[in-house]
Formats: C-alpha cells, structure tokens, sequence
C-alpha cells in the first residue's frame, strides 16, 4: 500500500521570541514582547522544506512549577497532534473501487484512549501546579466536550509584565502625569534645589515659624466650622429666603448650566414656583437638586464667597440622600441630574475637589446602567423631551469624567466604542416641553430643529463636543500605564496638537458666529468663552508638558518646550483679564468690542477666585510651568553670557505671572482658601533671582527673602482672623476657635498635599517632593538636596 505523501507544516505565526518565553504574541511589527526587549523587529522560524517530519515532543511530566504547568500543557498538545480522528484519503489502492472505511470499534476505542489519556495529564497538571483536582461531572458517550475551556492560571500570569511609572505617589493616592503635582519633579536643577532649602531655613525661624502654626491652628478651626454635624442634615431645613435663592439660582443658570447642560429650565424653573407656593408638596429630590444648584451659585454671590458655609452644608445633605436607601431609585433623570451637578458644587465649594475622579466613575456606571450610552432611537418609545435629557445628560458626563481624569491623572476608563449616544440636538429648552398629561409637546417639528449653524441653549455644548475624540485619546495617551514615557512616539504628540489646535481654531471660530450676550439678550457669554479657551489650552499643555524637560536639550522637542508655555502664558491670560475689551481681543470679533464689562465677566472673575477643583488646579500647574521656564532661562543666560539675543516670550511677561499670582492667592485666602504656602513662598522667586544677578551675598539675601516670607505669614494670619470672625468664630491668641475645642483636631479630607494638606501636618513637610516620606516621587529625585 503507497504511504501517503507528507503535508508540508505550516509556518510559525508567533515570532522567536514570544515562542521563546511561551507568551501570546500579538502578531504586530514589532510585537509586545519584542518591543519590551528593544528589537526593532519580529524575527520567526523559516518553515522546514517539504516532506520534512514534525520533530515529536517530549511528553514526559515534570515534577512541579509553573516551568511543569507549561511542559504539561505541551503534553496535552502533543498528545492532539500525534493522533488523528479523521480518516486520511489518499489515492485508491488498485484495484480498489472505493476507499477503505475504518471500523466503528477502532474509532471508539481511540477515542476512549484519548479520554483517558487526556484525564491523566489533567490529574498530574493540577498536582504539578499544587492544587487539588476539581472532579469533572459524568459525561454520556454521545456529549460532546465544551468548544471553550477557561484558560489555566499559568497562562493568565504569564501576561502580566511589569508597567512603568508614570505619576507619583503621595501618601495613599497615585498621580498620573496630567495631575499638576507632576511639574514639580520635572527639573533637576540647583536653582530648584537652592530654592527648597531656603524654605527648610525659613523653619528654624522663631518669627516664622510661631505665625505658621497660628494660621495652622486657625485653618483647622475655619474648615471644621464649615462641615455640618451629621444631626442637622435634614433635607430642606436651611433653604434661605426666596429673594437670596432666586439670586444663587440664577447664578447657576448663567454660567455652569449654559456649558454643561443637565436641566431642562423651563421645567425646572415650573417646579422652582410650585415649591415657592407649596414647599409642604416638593418632593426631597427636586428639593435636593434646588439646593445643589444654590450650592453652585454661591460662587458666584460675591467676591468674598460669604455663603461657603451653607454651600458647604447643601452638598454634604445631597451625599446623604444619594447613599440613603432605596438607592434603586436614584438611578433615574433626577437622581443622575443631581449626580452632575455634586460633581461641579463639590469643585466650586472644595468639598472633596480632588476626588472627583472616583465619584465620576460611579456617575458614568449609574449613567451607563440606565442605558444612557445608548442613544433613545435604539431604546424604547420615549417623549422627545425625555430623549434628549438623555441626550444633554450623556454628552455631559462624558465631559465631568474626562475633566476629572485629567484633574486626578488618571484613566477616563471609557472610549468611543462604549456608546452610540448622538450629540444632543440643536434645539431651544422652549421648543420642546412636557405637556399636562406626561407627554411631550413639541413646538416645532421634529425634523425642524435649527440648524446647526444657528444658536441656541445647547449650541455651546455641542460645539465643545466636537473635540471630545481628540481630548479622550490626549487623556488616554498621557496617564495610560502601558504607554511608557518613552515608547510614545513624539510623532504621535505632534499630530494630536495639531489636531487640538485646529478643533480649537473651529470652536473660537464658531462661538464667534453666534450672537454675545450683549444687554442681556441670549447669545455667547464672556463665561463660556473664557472657560471653553482654558478648557482647550489645558488638554494642550497636559500633551506637550511631558517633553518640556526634553526640550531643554533637544532641537527636536523644543516645540513642545515653547507649546507648553504659551498654553501656561494663555491660561493665565485668561484668568487675569478682568474687563471685557481683554477678554474680547481673545475671542470676539471686532463688531463686538463696544461691550462694556458684564456680570458675566465678573462671574469668571469670582469662579477663578472662589472655585476650587480644576480652575485652581489649572492655574497652579500653568504657574508651575512659567516658573520652571523662568529659572531654566536664567540658567541659560548665566551659561551664555555673551547672548544678546533673548527668547521670544520676553521676561517682563514671565515676571508679570508672579505677581498677579501673589494677588491671585491673597483673593483666594480672602474668600476663604485656608492653604497659605503659595502666598508665603510664591514669590520667592523674584527675590532669589534678584539676589543672583546683583551678585549679592548668599546669606544676605537667604536672610531677606526669609524675612520676607515672615512678613506675609503675619498677613496671611490676619486675614484668616478677618475670615474666622465673619463666620463668628471667636479667636484666641493661639490662633483657634476658643468657643469650639474640637475644632482644632477636625481635618479637611482634601487637605494632603499643596493648596491641599492644608495644615494637618508640618507647614512645609509636603514641599520636598522626591525625597520626604509624605511625598514619594516614584520617579527619580529632581535633585539632589544635600548638595
């Protein structure tokens, strides 16, 4: 009988190295593994020549270890491939006018070999690996096995590779790279290091030192007269008068609910007059929700946020009666309505403003739960109205998780293939309205809604959408732990710049076509111009501060070196134009410069002043960024003194930074910051770089600039007083509430690290990043300190 003629085998699919550790190869160029290891290609195992014998594999067992697991496993592979179920056809034998039919009995016990065998290598697998087998139920001669097994543990572990750093790591909390805190380890200069130690000497100071514990103590003492005892949280018991409520409702509704839109305000504004005639009648959650919008708009009452307090109390009763059972029935439009609006009221009144980024994850899963990644046309028949709430809803979500990502560094743990969820429509909140009966009446026609060209009350949102593809993949790329700092191409950078600067130049371009706010009339507000151009500048500069410190040194990555300052010099801009005609210049077009000042510039004014969360944490990165680039221009010009020719953005400009940064701080303690270390140690700068160029003697000028920072310890002492005496607190020469003895051991629970840790530690623990036990840098020190 001719043998049959061998098949050729087939070629290798996963390259040398991947078969080599006995990993999954993804099949890339280069693949996973090969990129870990630095080959800048996959090489694979040419196919052996044709008629060539598969080598068989040992199927010995060995005798425990993972190493066994995985030769076990080969076992098993090997034991499949050397026996065959199907018949070989070859060619007729003469003769012969039919191929020949293996016997019933023949298959049935190779088959019955097979179990057995296949039964022995499972018991000495499980017993290689040190687990006890799981006994298998019975299974009948005509069951077929299961087409898919769960993979072994072995193969599970042996995906797990070691991820890089990319954050730092401060007390119990992680920080990706967009968190600002990363700016601080990205210069290892003796300028920063020089600058650190001085603020070390400024604690052996008597003066110095007994006015930082004052503010210390009288800090605890404001904070803990803010929080509310659990006791007095009853929902609807400190609603203010309805004249004080109109004016913080209406505050809410010109700023924050015309970016973000989570009410339909005329049915809002319905229930807002019922409750006024009726308060016995409203239900706790449009209660709730009323209070959470007034918590917002308290930000916006005045100058000095005199109604902190009550904001404070509001946001802690809305916590309460989200996590009060049932709590199936908060996943609803109101419930997640209120979901929204904590997430902006927990950012203006700094109530847990840099742990955003956990409430928001809870916020898309409640979204995603009750279907809104889905859009309405794909679900169940609903009112128009009640379509796009959901609508308006999603698309804003999606902007507080990816805000809060960036804000905390961390993943927005969502992407575009999670939902099919249209942008809302283009339609006006009176166009569309719920009858008496439940169902929607609809001004116009459905097909009707204006175009997109045209404004209306969600024009602005839509608009600011277009660029959240662009804004997710930035976020993604930055504080993705499987992108190490190196491995992302700086070609990639530049073509996400490119693409976020010509989305920025589409949106400026078309809030500048709709209509402004002029005489109260609806159309683009100074607000949402100033606050759409920061938000745009900030993704811009959390992408090119990564390679800022590359750009000191490399030609090639200076463009992300002179992008991150002028997105850092822009946001400040923003922040410090106080009159309309500044503000203009930046977005509106020239017909429109005749506006005088609004509300709604003072509005931003009082929102960069009184806000916490991103507006501050924004700033204070952008700030850290001009000042490592003033220092790092310094050090160039004494490198090269023979350059007469400086860098384009002058020195003046950088130098104008500072000091509206040193009034910028003293506002904030003002209205209620209780962190003072930038206003003490913010303007340092200036004096120590003064003390360089005069050439005047190291200790003198360490003894002025110590002498300085005491004497705005002493003013910033003075204003937390004013501030604990308008909320009645009465001030002991310690510095604490004597009316309160509790108070002075009550903490914030965003007091950690600057701007946060407040004063719950040493005034100045949380200042030497890299090498201090509260503050671990997981990347290396910045600098050397005991040089």
């Amino acid at each position: 009988m001719q043998n049959p003629p061998k098949k050729r085998r087939r070629p290798a699919l996963a390259c040398e190295q991947c078969r080599l550790r006995k990993v999954r190869c993804d099949r890339t160029s280069p693949c996973a593994t090969c990129t870990r290891l630095g080959n800048p290609e996959c090489t694979y195992v040419p196919p052996p020549p044709l008629g060539a014998s598969r080598r068989p594999r040992p199927a010995a067992v060995p005798a425990a270890g993972a190493g066994a697991g995985a030769s076990l496993e080969a076992s098993v592979a090997g034991s499949y491939s050397g026996t065959s179920l199907a018949v070989n056809k070859g060619p007729l034998p003469p003769g012969s006018g039919s191929y020949p039919t293996p016997s019933i009995a023949s298959s049935a016990a190779t088959i019955d070999s097979l179990e057995r065998r296949l039964k022995q290598l499972e018991r000495e697998l499980q017993s290689a690996l040190g687990r006890q087998p799981s006994p298998s139920p019975p299974r009948t001669r005509d069951q077929s096995p299961p087409l898919y097994a769960p993979a072994a543990s072995t193969d599970v572990e042996r995906t797990f590779v070691s991820l890089p750093i990319r954050g730092t790591m401060s007390k119990t909390r992680f920080f990706g790279q967009s968190h600002w805190v990363h700016g601080t380890t990205m210069t290892s200069s003796s300028s920063t290091a020089w600058f650190l130690k001085i603020m070390d000497l400024a604690r052996q100071d008597k003066t110095f030192e007994t006015y930082t514990e004052k503010c210390k103590s009288i800090g605890r003492a404001i904070k803990a007269r803010r929080v509310p005892p659990l006791s007095a949280l009853a929902v609807g018991m400190s609603v203010p008068t309805r004249p004080v409520a109109d004016t913080l409702i209406n505050g809410y509704l010109r700023t924050f609910e015309t970016v973000y839109r989570i009410l339909h305000v005329p049915s809002f504004l319905a229930e807002y007059e019922r409750y006024w005639e009726q308060p016995q009648m409203a239900t706790q959650a449009f209660i709730v929700l009323m209070q959470v919008c007034m918590a917002i708009g308290a930000c916006f009452h005045d100058d000095t946020y005199s109604l902190r307090a009550q904001a404070t109390g509001w946001i802690y009763e809305a916590l309460v009666w989200l996590v009060l059972p049932p709590e199936k029935a908060r996943l609803s439009i109101p419930g997640l309505q209120i979901m929204c609006l904590l997430q902006l009221a927990k950012q203006t009144a700094g109530v847990g403003g840099d742990l955003t980024w956990i409430s928001a994850g809870s916020l898309l899963r409640a979204a995603m739960h009750t279907g809104l990644h889905h859009d309405p046309d794909t679900l169940v028949p609903m009112p128009r109205l009640r379509a796009e709430l959901r609508r308006r809803l999603w698309t804003t979500i999606l902007e507080i998780c990816l805000q809060a990502s960036l804000d905390a560094g961390g993943l927005p743990l969502i992407s575009l293939s999670n939902f099919d969820t249209k942008p809302p429509t283009n339609i006006n909140d009176e166009e569309v309205v719920l009858g008496q009966n439940g169902s929607t009446d609809v001004a116009v026609a459905t097909d009707s809604a204006g175009p997109s060209s045209s404004f209306s009350h969600v024009s602005v949102q839509i608009a600011l959408f277009k660029s959240f593809a662009t804004r997710l993949t930035i976020a993604n790329l930055i504080n993705d732990p499987q992108v190490s700092s190196k491995s992302p191409k700086y070609h990639e950078t530049l073509r996400l710049s490119a693409e976020l600067v010509a989305e920025n130049r589409a949106l400026m371009q078309r809030l500048r076509s709709f209509p402004s706010d002029e005489l109260g009339a609806e159309g683009v507000s100074i607000f949402q111009f100033r606050l759409l151009e920061m938000t745009m500048n900030r993704y811009l500069l959390a992408l090119h501060l990564s390679w800022w410190h590359d750009g000191l040194h490399s030609p090639t990555h200076y463009f992300s070196r002179k992008t991150s300052v002028d997105a850092a010099l822009t946001l400040v801009a923003l922040a410090r134009n106080t009159t309309a005609d500044q503000v203009l210049d930046n977005g509106l077009s020239p017909e429109q410069q005749h506006l005088a000042p609004t509300s709604s510039a003072s509005d931003f004014d009082r929102f960069i002043i009184c806000g916490s969360g991103f507006p501050r944490s924004m700033l204070i990165q952008a700030c850290l960024v001009v000042s490592l680039e003033y220092l790092s221009r310094k050090e160039e010009d004494r490198n090269n003194p023979g350059t007469v020719v400086k860098s384009p953005s002058g020195e003046a400009e950088l130098h104008a930074v500072f000091d509206w940064v040193t009034d910028w701080w003293k506002n904030r303690i003002r209205a209620g910051e209780t962190n003072v270390k930038s206003y003490v140690f913010g303007p340092m700068l200036i004096p120590y770089v003064d003390v360089l160029e005069s050439g005047t003697d190291s200790e003198a000028g360490t003894a002025l600039i110590i002498q300085q920072a005491t004497g705005r310890a002493i003013e910033c002492y003075e204003m937390l007083k004013t501030v604990a005496k308008n909320m009645g607190m009465i001030i002991d020469d310690g510095g604490g509430d004597s009316g309160d003895g509790t108070a002075q051991n009550q903490t914030d629970d965003n007091s950690e690290i600057f701007g946060a840790k407040s004063f719950t530690g040493g005034f100045l623990d949380d200042w030497d990043w890299g090498w201090d036990s509260d503050v671990v840098s997981l990347s290396p020190p910045p600098f050397d300190v005991e040089s």
